[in-house]
C-alpha cells in the first residue's frame, strides 16, 4: 500500500487503477485550463477539445475521486470562468452541475482575490482579480474543522472590553479570501514554472479546515506538486497524479530537499503561536468577571446597593443550558440579610435579558451577610485579584484579607481569575 502514496504518472481519468477503496479525505485540485493552456501532454484534458467534451472527462475523473472518497471527505476546486466568442462562460456553475450528477454536494463557494495577476485586461473588460474555489462534500456528514481557522490573533481591540461580542474561538473567516500568487522563482531556483501556482497559505487553510495529521490527501492534476507539497509538511499523506513527467521529477526532487526543513517549520509555527485555547480562556475568564461587573451595575441603576463585594470563581461543572459555555459562581456579600430577597428577585430578571442573557453563563449565586463567613470562604485561597466596579480587564492590585474591610467601595469583585490587559497591547 506505501507505494500509492506518490505522484503517478497516469492519466486523472483513471484513478481506480491505482486507488481501489474510499480512503481519501480531502481532494485539492484545479483541472487544466478549458481550451487555453497546453499543458504538454499527449490527449489531455481542456486543450483542443470541445467545451461539452471537456465537462464530461471532468465529470468521469471527479466521478472517480468520488468513488475513493471517504463519506467523511470533501473536496475542494479552483475554477474560473473564462471568455471565448465574445462572451462569459461560467465554468465554476457549469462544473459544479455536471459533477452534482455523481453525487457531489456543493457546501461552499469562496472567491479567492488574487492580488498578483496580470496588470492589464481587454478593451470592453474588467481585470480578472478573482478565481472561485468550490467546496463540496460526499455527504453532510464531513470533516470541517471551522475552529481551526478562526483568527484568534488579529481582532481589534474591542474584544479586551468586549469579550461576549467574540466567539472565545475567534473570529469565523470570510468567504472572500485573500492570498497572492507565488512569484515565479518563490520556491527556490529552478523550480519548475507552472501556469497558476496555488499559494501555500491557502492550501493549508483547506487542509486544516477539513483534515486531520495523518489523513490522506489527493491531487488528481498535481501540476507543480504544491497541494502535495504542504500537504507532506503539514504530516498528511498525498497521492497525486500527473501526467507530464517533467513536473512529476520536479515535484520529487524539490520534497527531497526541502521536505525536511518545511516540515520542521511547521512545527515551529504550530508550538510558538498562540494557542486556540489559551484564547478561548481568556475570553471567558474576561466574560465571568465582567458578568459580576454588569450585574452590579445594573442593580446600582435600580437605587439597589445592598451588594458589598462578590467573589467569582469559573466552575468545572459543564453548563445545562445548550447555548452555554461555562457555569460560574458568584458570592455575593450583602450588607445585610434583609437585602437577599430583593437582590436575588432583581438578579434573576437582569440577567434573563441582554446583554447579560448573551454571555453564555450559567450563574449560581450564593448569598453572605455575615462578613465573617464570607472571609472564611476566601481566607486560605492563594492568589486572588481585585477588580473595581468600572474595570474587569485588568486587574487593580492583589487581594489582601486584611485589608478587606477598609478596601475602598469600588474594589468590589474578587477572583482567583487573573486577567492583565492593556487596550494599548492590542490595537
Amino acid at each position: 500500500m506505501k507505494d500509492i502514496y506518490k505522484v503517478h504518472n497516469i492519466d486523472a481519468r483513471e484513478i481506480g487503477r491505482i486507488v481501489k477503496e474510499p480512503i481519501v479525505d480531502v481532494t485539492i485540485t484545479s483541472p487544466p485550463y478549458f481550451d487555453l493552456k497546453d499543458y504538454g501532454s499527449d490527449n489531455q484534458i481542456g486543450y483542443g477539445q470541445k467545451y461539452d467534451d471537456y465537462l464530461s472527462d471532468l465529470k468521469l475523473v471527479f466521478e472517480q475521486v468520488y468513488n475513493v472518497t471517504k463519506d467523511t471527505g470533501t473536496l475542494w476546486v479552483i475554477i474560473d470562468a473564462f471568455r471565448k466568442d465574445g462572451e462569459v462562460v461560467p465554468l465554476p456553475f457549469d462544473f459544479s452541475n455536471k459533477i452534482s450528477e455523481v453525487g457531489w454536494k456543493l457546501q461552499e463557494v469562496i472567491i479567492w482575490g488574487k492580488d498578483r495577476t496580470v496588470p492589464w485586461a481587454h478593451k470592453g473588460q474588467m481585470r480578472s482579480m478573482f478565481e472561485y474555489i468550490l467546496m463540496f462534500s460526499k455527504t453532510k456528514d464531513y470533516q470541517f474543522h471551522i475552529d481551526d481557522v478562526r483568527d484568534f490573533q488579529s481582532l481589534k481591540k474591542w474584544w479586551v472590553k468586549y469579550p461576549e461580542r467574540y466567539n472565545p474561538k475567534g473570529k469565523t473567516p470570510d468567504a472572500i479570501w485573500n492570498f497572492d500568487i507565488p512569484t515565479q522563482g518563490s520556491w527556490g531556483s529552478g523550480y519548475i514554472k507552472h501556469f497558476c501556482p496555488l499559494p501555500e497559505d491557502m492550501i493549508a487553510q483547506m487542509l486544516k479546515l477539513t483534515t486531520r495529521e495523518n489523513d490522506i490527501v489527493l491531487d488528481c492534476f498535481s501540476g507543480s506538486g504544491a497541494v502535495l507539497s504542504k500537504a507532506d509538511n503539514m504530516k498528511r499523506k498525498y497521492i497525486g497524479f500527473e501526467l507530464n513527467m517533467d513536473y512529476i521529477k520536479m515535484f520529487d526532487n524539490y520534497l527531497e530537499k526541502t521536505g525536511k526543513q518545511k516540515r520542521k517549520e511547521f512545527e515551529v509555527e504550530e508550538k510558538g503561536k498562540m494557542k486556540q485555547n489559551k484564547f478561548q480562556k481568556l475570553i471567558l475568564d474576561l466574560r465571568s468577571l465582567k458578568y459580576s461587573r454588569l450585574f452590579y451595575k445594573k442593580l446600582k441603576d435600580q437605587k439597589i446597593d445592598e451588594i458589598l463585594k462578590i467573589y467569582v470563581v469559573r466552575s468545572t461543572a459543564k453548563p445545562l443550558r445548550a447555548k452555554s459555555l461555562m457555569v460560574v459562581k458568584y458570592h455575593i456579600l450583602l450588607r445585610s440579610l434583609n437585602g437577599k430577597a430583593l437582590v436575588k428577585s432583581k438578579l434573576e430578571n437582569v440577567i434573563k435579558k441582554a446583554p447579560l442573557s448573551k454571555f453564555g453563563i450559567d450563574p449560581e449565586f450564593y448569598y453572605y451577610s455575615n462578613i465573617n463567613e464570607f472571609t472564611n470562604l476566601i481566607s486560605n485561597k492563594k492568589n486572588l485579584f481585585i477588580y473595581t466596579s468600572q474595570t474587569t480587564h485588568k486587574f487593580k492590585e492583589k487581594f489582601q484579607l486584611q485589608k478587606l474591610s477598609k478596601s475602598s467601595k469600588s474594589d468590589i469583585i474578587i477572583s482567583n481569575v487573573k486577567v492583565n490587559l492593556d487596550e494599548k497591547d492590542y490595537e
